[in-house]
């Protein structure tokens, strides 16, 4: 497998306290890659950095080969990367198809106000509202189109943040904490769901998560955080079995 994103020898300091420590990643085309460690480890500040919404003080990110480590936010999502966040972000007082669908005409070089000039507005609307359609199947949503969003459980919020992160037809996913708040079924739904967008779409998928089930149950591959440093990586059966993630993050073996 190609590797899609590479973090090189990454630092990362906050009014003098290190909170990344040369952190090295690599990130596989077409896998679920997980991040976990405990509170303050740095996981969501790598996140950020990936994403551009921090900046580096040292080291390297690469997409696809590239260089994107002064790339800005808004140019790293058309080269596809798409990131979610831990408080939901999406439109409360629009339906749940709607949500999908303003995400969708933003990505569209004609745009809403274009086609309204042009006088084909009802023909886009109609090719949007279309895919818009397709993206809540995937999510199992496509049921609740009509409804506000605001009225959705939790876990159905977060699946239709996955939609309108998928509208933008991304590379890469990065998700933070998609799983915090959720109940056993709507985590078991989450899970089902990110596999299939994985395995179906070709997507990958980095997530930063708490959940060691949600974890062990979906990921290809696991980095484990401790303290702004890489304590381990390897498949979930390899995490589970090595001593030094066991004590430091999983638990003393009794």
């Amino acid at each position: 497998m190609d590797i899609l994103l590479e973090v090189k020898e990454i630092y990362k300091s906050f009014g003098g306290h290190e909170v990344l420590k040369g952190v090295n990643l690599k990130v596989r085309e077409g896998t679920i890659h997980a991040l976990i460690g405990p509170n303050g480890a740095g996981k969501t500040t790598l996140l950020n950095i990936i994403n551009g919404l921090e900046s580096p003080n040292r080291g390297k990110i690469l997409f696809q080969g590239k260089e994107i480590t002064s790339t800005p936010v808004e140019k790293r999502a058309k080269l596809g990367l798409a990131r979610t966040f831990q408080l939901l972000e999406i439109f409360s007082g629009l339906s749940v198809l709607e949500n999908v669908m303003v995400a969708l005409y933003a990505q569209r070089p004609w745009g809403m106000w274009k086609s309204l000039i042009l006088g084909d507005l009802n023909k886009r609307e109609k090719e949007i509202k279309e895919e818009a359609e397709r993206y809540l199947e995937e999510v199992n949503l496509l049921h609740r189109a009509k409804e506000e969003a605001q009225n959705l459980p939790a876990g159905e919020q977060k699946l239709l943040e996955i939609a309108r992160a998928l509208a933008i037809n991304p590379k890469i996913l990065l998700l933070d904490e998609p799983a915090a708040g959720l109940n056993n079924r709507e985590t078991q739904l989450l899970g089902e769901t990110l596999r299939m967008i994985c395995q179906k779409r070709g997507v990958t998928i980095l997530l930063v998560e708490h959940d060691m089930d949600l974890v062990m149950r979906i990921s290809n591959f696991i980095t484990v955080l401790n303290f702004g440093e890489i304590l381990a990586e390897g498949t979930p059966l390899e995490i589970q079995k090595n001593p030094q993630v066991i004590k430091a993050y999983l638990g003393e073996e009794t």
